[in-house]
């Protein structure tokens, strides 16, 4: 496993592109982040050079909805965008979200109803859309399902066994899961378990604790055992640090982290 720092939520102690330089003090070997339409990536991609990391995952669409058939072309063109800027930074793995996120994080909802299986027919043909051009650039998109309980009222793909489900019957290499503990032992719990029986739909693998997504060791989550379960499947994917340190010390937080995931 090789491990990622989410530079939206550590380091923020420091400018941005300098958070690149604190994730490699710390031992990470790469980084990661949300949308790149904000970022300088000329700074950033000069950051990764001196620094020999890479930038491990960032998301992918920028407008519409994966789950509405009528946004099909208008959420694949954005992801095609993205994808260009994937090639300029060395990325190799785009996270997907399924809906339209508002400033707290909320979904706007559809100006219609959409069912759940249709949904879930819109998620599929832009997956399937894609694969050529996973293909072509030799990209993995990895679908996130959030939790809709805490973080993201109205989210679509809320529970891991309907993207799992769509992963396997999909049946492609470049499409998986972004599967986050903190979001589905919110919404389901079984994280283990899940490992056990779903890691072939794996892609990438998020880490922080309940409540509160601070880091591990804050909360209801034994990650020494996480971590233990993923090394017994032989998962070989990345691990995001994606969490908050509650004491506002990153580097502090960071190292007690890895005392606990490499012990």
């Amino acid at each position: 496993m090789r491990y990622s720092c989410c530079i939206e939520m550590i380091f923020t102690e420091f400018d941005f592109v300098e958070r690149i330089y604190k994730a490699k003090e710390a031992g990470f070997d790469c980084v990661e982040f949300w949308c790149w339409k904000n970022k300088d990536l000329e700074a950033i991609k000069k950051a990764l050079e001196e620094t020999s990391m890479e930038v491990a995952v960032f998301q992918g669409n920028l407008e519409g909805r994966m789950i509405d058939a009528q946004d099909h072309d208008k959420y694949v063109e954005g992801v095609l965008e993205s994808i260009e800027k994937a090639n300029y930074l060395g990325t190799k793995t785009l996270f997907l979200m399924s809906d339209i996120m508002k400033e707290d994080r909320s979904v706007l909802e559809a100006p219609y109803p959409i069912t759940f299986e249709d949904k879930m027919l819109s998620t599929k043909a832009v997956l399937q859309s894609l694969i050529p051009v996973a293909e072509e650039n030799d990209i993995t998109f990895v679908i996130e399902p959030l939790n809709s309980l805490v973080d993201h009222k109205g989210y679509s793909l809320c529970n891991s066994k309907p993207a799992i489900d769509l992963i396997r019957e999909i049946n492609h290499p470049n499409i998986k899961i972004l599967y986050d503990a903190y979001h589905m032992q919110i919404m389901e719990g079984n994280i283990i378990d899940t490992i056990n029986e779903s890691n072939d739909a794996f892609g990438y693998f998020h880490i922080a604790d309940v409540p509160g997504r601070f880091e591990p060791g804050t909360g209801e989550l034994n990650y020494s055992n996480i971590i233990q379960a993923l090394r017994a499947v032989n998962y070989n994917g990345k691990v995001g640090f994606e969490f908050t340190p509650k004491n506002g010390n990153s580097e502090e937080t960071v190292k007690k982290v890895f005392d606990i995931i490499k012990s």
